[in-house]
C-alpha cells in the first residue's frame, strides 16, 4: 500500500493548497499596497523608494536562482523518480489553489489599508503566514498516522521507511551536467546529424529556458508595479495644469469641495492635491492643518501621506486621501484578472494542451499575445480589462506549454535536475528585471510608456526564443509539437529514442 492510496491524501492535499495560499498571499502583499506603501514612506524621494520597493523583489529571488537547482539534482540523484507520474494533478490542484491567495491579497489589502492603516494591513499577511505555518505542522502527525497506517495494512515496519533508488546508470550524476548544453551556440549551428547523442536536445532546453525567463519576466514583474501603472494610466490620472490643485487655475473661484466644471471627472483624473504651503509637511495632528499657510510654494503630492490620520482626516486633505485610496483600491482589482484566470484555467489547460500538443506553437503564441497585451496598456487608452485578460490567458497557455515539455526534452534521469535549473534560470530573470524597471522609473519619473515598452521588449525576445524553439523542434523531429501517441518525422539516434519512448509511453511506470 501506498500513502497516495489512503483516504487521508485528499486531507494532505487541502493543507497544501492552505499552506500556498497564505504564501502567495504574503508574495504578492507589497505589489497590492504599493500605493499605500509609497504614502507611509513618503520622507523617501519617489525614485529611491521605487528602487528599494523592486529590490525587494529582487532579494527575494536570489536565494531561488540558487536553491531549486540544488533540489532538482538531490530528486534525480536520490532516484526519486516514480514521483514524476504522481504528482501532476495534485501539483496542477495545488498550484491554481495556491494562487487564489494572491487574488485575495489583491482584495482585501487595500481595503484594509484605506480602512485601518497600511501596517495593519502587513499584519494580515503575517497571519495568513501563521495559517500556511500550522498547515505546515498539520501535515506532520498526518503524515505519522499514515506510515502507522501502511505498516498495520502490511504487518512490515519497513514498509513505511521510502524506498531509496539503488545507484545506476539513470541516476543522476556530476558528469550528466554537460548533457544542459553548455555548448549551445555551436549545437545550434550544427547539422542535426554529427551532434553528439547524448546532446540532442539540449537546445531545446536552453530555448525553453529562456521562453521561460523573458515570459515570466513580462508577467510577474508587472503585477509588481501594476497598481502604480493603473493609477497612473486608468485610475488616478495626473490632469490638466489647471486642475491640479485647489485655489488655483480652474479653482481660484471655485469651492475646491466639488470638481470645478472646466475639469475632467474623477476618477480616471485625480483630485486636486490642496492649496497647502510646503512647511506644512510636519503636521502631527489633524488641527495641525489650521494652522498651515495656503501661498506658494505648495506642498507636493509625495509629503501628503495619507496613511497617517493627520493627512487622512485633515480639514484640507481629507478629499484628496479618500478619492486617493479609492483609486488604489480600485487599481488592485484588475491586477486579480491574470492570476484568477490562471486559478481557474490551468487545469482544464494542461489538458487541452496534453490532447492536442503543439507545445512550442503555443508558448510562441503565448509570446506574442504578450506583445499584444503591453502595446495596449503602454500605447493606447483601451480598458485595463481586455489587455490583462489577454495577458491571463497568455500566462495560463504558456504555463500549460512550458512545464509539461522540460521531461521531453531531456533524459529521464535529468528530469528533477532540469526542473531546477530553467526555475533558477527564471529567477535570474526575476532578480533582474524589477531592478530595470526602477531605473527605467528614476529616467522617466513615470511608468508610461517607458516601462511598458521594456515589458514589450521582454515579450519581443520571447517570441525570437519561440521562433527558434520551433525551427529547433522541427529538426528535432517535433518534440514539443507533435500530437500524442504520433511519431517523429526526423531520424533520431538509437539512444535517444529509448529515452524518449520512456517518457512518453503512457503505460510506463518507472522513468
Amino acid at each position: 500500500m501506498e500513502k497516495s492510496e489512503l483516504p487521508m491524501r485528499w486531507l494532505v492535499l487541502f493543507l497544501s493548497c492552505t499552506l500556498m495560499i497564505g504564501n502567495y498571499y504574503c508574495f504578492d502583499n507589497p505589489a497590492a499596497l504599493k500605493s499605500q506603501l509609497q504614502q507611509h514612506f513618503n520622507n523617501l524621494p519617489a525614485e529611491r523608494y521605487e528602487f528599494l520597493y523592486n529590490l525587494l523583489y529582487t532579494l527575494y529571488s536570489i536565494p531561488n536562482i540558487i536553491l531549486p537547482f540544488c533540489g532538482g539534482f538531490l530528486v534525480d540523484r536520490l532516484g526519486a523518480r516514480v514521483t514524476l507520474l504522481i504528482v501532476p494533478l495534485a501539483l496542477g490542484i495545488n498550484l491554481s489553489i495556491a494562487r487564489l491567495g494572491s487574488v485575495f491579497n489583491n482584495e482585501l489589502s487595500p481595503e484594509i489599508a484605506s480602512e485601518y492603516n497600511v501596517s495593519s494591513a502587513l499584519w494580515v499577511g503575517v497571519l495568513m503566514c501563521g495559517v500556511s505555518l500550522i498547515a505546515a505542522l498539520t501535515l506532520v502527525p498526518i503524515d505519522k498516522r499514515a506510515d502507522a497506517a501502511i505498516r498495520r495494512a502490511t504487518g512490515s515496519a519497513s514498509s513505511s521507511l521510502p524506498v531509496k533508488a539503488t545507484p545506476s546508470d539513470q541516476s543522476m550524476g556530476l558528469h550528466d551536467l554537460r548533457q544542459f548544453g553548455y555548448l549551445l551556440p555551436v549545437l545550434l549551428l550544427l547539422p542535426f546529424s554529427v551532434r553528439p547523442p547524448h546532446l540532442l536536445c539540449s537546445p531545446l532546453f536552453w530555448l525553453l529556458s529562456i521562453s521561460c525567463m523573458v515570459v515570466y519576466g513580462c508577467v510577474i514583474p508587472f503585477n509588481s508595479v501594476a497598481s502604480s501603472l493603473l493609477m497612473e494610466r486608468d485610475f488616478f490620472k495626473q490632469p490638466p495644469i489647471e486642475c491640479r490643485r485647489c485655489d488655483v487655475g480652474a479653482y481660484a473661484r471655485h469651492n475646491c469641495s466639488t470638481l470645478a466644471p472646466s475639469c475632467p471627472s474623477v476618477p480616471p483624473f485625480s483630485w486636486p492635491l490642496p492649496s497647502l504651503s510646503a512647511n506644512c509637511s510636519a503636521i502631527t495632528t489633524p488641527q495641525d492643518q489650521d494652522a498651515c499657510t495656503h501661498l506658494p510654494p505648495y506642498i507636493s503630492e509625495a509629503a501628503i501621506n495619507c496613511d497617517a490620520v493627520a493627512w487622512k482626516l485633515g480639514k484640507y486633505t481629507r478629499a484628496f486621501c479618500q478619492h486617493k485610496s479609492a483609486a488604489a483600491s480600485a487599481a488592485a482589482t484588475p491586477m486579480s484578472v491574470p492570476y484568477l484566470m490562471s486559478a481557474i484555467l490551468s487545469p482544464f489547460m494542461g489538458f487541452a494542451v496534453d490532447r492536442v500538443g503543439c507545445r512550442a506553437v503555443l508558448a510562441l503564441a503565448a509570446s506574442l499575445a504578450l506583445i499584444v497585451v503591453h502595446l495596449l496598456l503602454g500605447l493606447t487608452d483601451v480598458t485595463y480589462w481586455l489587455p490583462l485578460a489577454l495577458q491571463g490567458m497568455a500566462y495560463c497557455v504558456f504555463a500549460a506549454a512550458l512545464w509539461p515539455s522540460i521531461p521531453y526534452v531531456v533524459e529521464p534521469h535529468m528530469v528533477g535536475s532540469a526542473y531546477g535549473a530553467i526555475t533558477s534560470i527564471q529567477n535570474l530573470g526575476l532578480a533582474g528585471f524589477p531592478l530595470l524597471v526602477a531605473l527605467e522609473f528614476d529616467l522617466q519619473h513615470k511608468y508610461i510608456p517607458g516601462v511598458e515598452m521594456q515589458f514589450v521588449m521582454l515579450a519581443v525576445l520571447g517570441a525570437v526564443a519561440g521562433v527558434a524553439l520551433n525551427i529547433v523542434d522541427y529538426r528535432h523531429g517535433s518534440v514539443l509539437n507533435r500530437r500524442p501517441h504520433s511519431k517523429p518525422t526526423t531520424t533520431r539516434h538509437h539512444k535517444d529514442d529509448e529515452h524518449t519512448e520512456a517518457l512518453l509511453d503512457p503505460n510506463q511506470t518507472e522513468l
